[in-house]
């Protein structure tokens, strides 16, 4: 999929990844991407297939 451009990802933005933006590389549950726990943490929704997760 293609790098977010907007700082947003999934399915409902384009199907984005974050992997790789300037915003973060973890696409969180709301679909934003970025770097903070709340981003990256799969407890906290994190999607693991548009960008990284810990």
């Amino acid at each position: 999929s293609s790098v977010s451009p907007n700082g947003k990802c999934d399915n409902n933005n384009g199907g984005y990844t974050c992997k790789g933006s300037v915003f973060g590389n973890c696409c969180s549950e709301s679909g934003w991407c970025g770097d903070t726990d709340a981003h990256c943490g799969t407890g906290h929704g994190c999607q693991p297939e548009f960008g990284d997760c810990t």
